[in-house]
């Protein structure tokens, strides 16, 4: 068995104004669109919501009928934490009774995910233990240090941005995150955990339409 972890607990400070995952996408939310994504994988068993504390009337009442209807059968709302390594923490936690074999972890700002992204990423995940998508920069990169200077110059070839899904063994993921509280080691992004902890991470090619939404006019078509 599949499932997933969908975070929406982050408090959308960037966007302002009502948080973003509520806000009006097509006949919906923006919620709805990768809840539906993820629960209409044909190997999909759980999906872990991880929400802000306090927050799950919010989104039952703003859920489409047909997905609320899936709580306390494969949707499982949970509060999430602080930070964004918390609420998947929590959330892998929630479904750690049904032992899932793989797990993808998607952000639910990110409505726009195909189906085939989100298979491809679990093929790998199964194969490799961790895949991620990535999309290949279209401008120049830099590294720079905390006062502009100009540090390095990286070849394009070599530099990738990271999107999600991410896909991981599930076991392997919940101890990293685990490891991680352990440590005091607080991270977004999954796959870095998944680095320091288990083992290497590989890519599948990212989509463009798979965009982040961070600001009013990223919801613009």
């Amino acid at each position: 068995m599949d499932a997933a972890v969908l975070v929406a607990a982050g408090r959308s400070a960037r966007f302002g104004g009502p948080k973003k995952e509520y806000r009006p996408l097509g006949s919906g939310i923006v919620l709805d669109a990768p809840l539906r994504a993820l629960l209409s994988l044909p190997t999909m068993g759980k999906l872990a919501l991880a929400l802000p504390p306090g927050g799950l009337d919010e989104a039952r009442s703003l859920l489409a009928p047909e997905l609320a209807e899936e709580e306390g059968g494969r949707l499982v709302l949970v509060e999430g934490g602080a930070e964004r390594s918390d609420s998947v923490r929590l959330a892998l936690e929630a479904l750690e009774p049904w032992s899932p074999e793989t797990v993808l972890v998607h952000d639910a700002a990110r409505p726009w995910a195909s189906r085939e992204l989100c298979l491809a990423v679990l093929d790998l995940a199964r194969e490799k233990g961790a895949a991620l998508p990535v999309v290949p920069p279209v401008d120049t990169m830099k590294r720079v240090d905390a006062e502009g200077r100009v540090l390095e110059h990286p070849s394009r070839a070599s530099i990738g941005a990271a999107q999600t899904p991410q896909g991981f063994r599930f076991a392997p993921l919940l101890d990293a995150h685990r490891r991680a509280v352990a440590d005091g080691v607080s991270s977004t992004d999954d796959s870095e955990l998944w680095a320091r902890y288990e083992g290497p991470v590989f890519t599948v090619a990212g989509e463009r339409a798979n965009r982040k939404i961070t600001f009013p006019e990223d919801l613009e078509p």
